[in-house]
């Protein structure tokens, strides 16, 4: 998965989880899989917990694409 892709995907996610869209656990470890600290947590932590994981892979990623 490109980054500019994963990003988006991120974005949609986020989306989908505060509008009250149900996410798997697999999305979640799918989307955090390039950073094992936010994938380890996202086995944890459910809902409003994996939008903080989701922000902070979206600035990873921003951050390494500039």
């Amino acid at each position: 998965m490109t980054p500019e892709h994963r990003l988006a995907q991120i974005i949609e996610t986020i989306r989908a989880i505060q509008i009250g869209i149900p996410v798997s656990k697999g999305l979640m470890t799918l989307l955090l899989e390039p950073w094992p600290d936010l994938y380890c947590n996202a086995i944890i932590w459910e809902d409003a917990g994996w939008i903080n994981l989701l922000q902070a892979a979206a600035a990873r990623i921003e951050r390494a694409m500039k």
